[in-house]
């Protein structure tokens, strides 16, 4: 029997995959139509929130996404201190790593969270026409450019690249063994709608892997051109499937896939008790 803490942590676990799911489909939803120049725009974050709050009650919907984002983290912060029940009972070396892994997620969502929160914020002290793209690439480019600037600051920009190309080898790896799902087979009668979730995972992580694997290649240009300027974002990182041939085809089948991996998120929060996402 669920303990209450357990349904509260449960409910606070679901509101934080099914935003974490609408950010997603709207950026990949975004980033398609651009692809094919059908109205939209190579997108980040920032383009999110701005596409958001330009809607009727705009601010209502940042300000939900903003909660459940936060939800999110609130649920990576807890199972770095409480890790899934398998993995407290056999204490190793690589469930210390996961305690690290969710932390990140945890304080990269957080982040993320304030950034939707932001604009809401500044309204309300008066300040609403900063720019939204502060704690954006621009800031990011700025720390990199001081962290150059030291010997220890190339060391931890080498760290960075790795971090995230371990990242992007994960996510490759996560859609190759699919072990984000679990007992789809104990329930028969919603087989059939999570062989569909799964497959949707499996192209979000592909997509989100190409993704990163371009950002850890900026990280490298930066290190070796020692020009912070080589680092895009999210943004520069979808632009630079452009550079390709079929460039619009490769863009919106990432695009595609990140759509995919909201989609995925949106149906894991539906039934968040049948899953496992590591």
């Amino acid at each position: 029997m669920k303990t209450k803490e357990t349904g509260k942590i449960a409910k606070i676990r679901s509101a934080g995959f099914f935003t974490k799911g609408i950010v997603y489909v709207l950026l990949g939803s975004l980033t398609f139509m651009a692809a094919f120049d059908l109205g939209g725009d190579i997108s980040s974050t920032r383009d999110v929130i701005e596409f958001l709050l330009e809607l009727p009650l705009g601010k209502a919907f940042v300000g939900v996404i903003a909660l459940g984002l936060f939800s999110y983290s609130i649920w990576r912060f807890y199972q770095t201190v409480k890790l899934p029940e398998g993995d407290l009972e056999n204490e190793t070396v690589k469930s210390g790593f996961k305690r690290i892994r969710y932390f990140y997620s945890g304080v990269f969502y957080g982040l993320l969270a304030y950034a939707f929160a932001k604009p809401l914020i500044n309204s309300f002290t008066g300040s609403a026409q900063k720019n939204i793209e502060s704690g954006g690439a621009g800031d990011k480019k700025a720390a990199l450019w001081e962290l150059l600037s030291h010997d220890w600051g190339k060391a931890l920009i080498w760290a960075l690249g790795i971090l995230i190309a371990g990242q992007a080898i994960q996510q490759f790896f996560i859609a190759y063994k699919g072990k984000f799902m679990k007992k789809i087979d104990n329930y028969p009668s919603v087989k059939h709608e999570y062989d569909f979730i799964k497959r949707a995972g499996r192209l979000g992580y592909i997509a989100r892997g190409m993704v990163f694997g371009v950002l850890a290649f900026f990280i490298l240009k930066v290190i070796l051109n020692h020009n912070a300027n080589e680092y895009k974002g999210t943004e520069g990182a979808l632009a630079y499937f452009l550079s390709f041939s079929y460039g619009n085809l490769l863009l919106g089948a990432v695009a595609f896939g990140l759509t995919a991996y909201g989609v995925f998120h949106i149906m894991v929060a539906r039934h968040a008790n049948l899953t496992r996402l590591t």
